[in-house]
C-alpha cells in the first residue's frame, strides 16, 4: 500500500506524552500513528 504524507495538528502536550510513550516502548512514531489510524479505520468501518 502505497503512503502518503500527511499534516496534522495535535495538541503538543499529546504530542510529547506519544512520543515519550513510543520511545519508552521502542516503537516508532510513524509506525505507531500508521498502525493506530489503520485499527480505527477498521473498527469504525460502517
Amino acid at each position: 500500500m502505497p503512503k502518503v504524507p500527511v499534516n496534522i495538528t495535535v495538541d503538543k502536550e499529546v504530542l510529547d506524552k506519544f512520543k515519550e510513550l513510543c520511545e519508552n516502548n521502542d516503537i516508532k512514531v510513524s509506525t505507531k500513528i500508521n498502525t493506530l489510524m489503520k485499527e480505527w479505520v477498521e473498527n469504525n468501518k460502517k
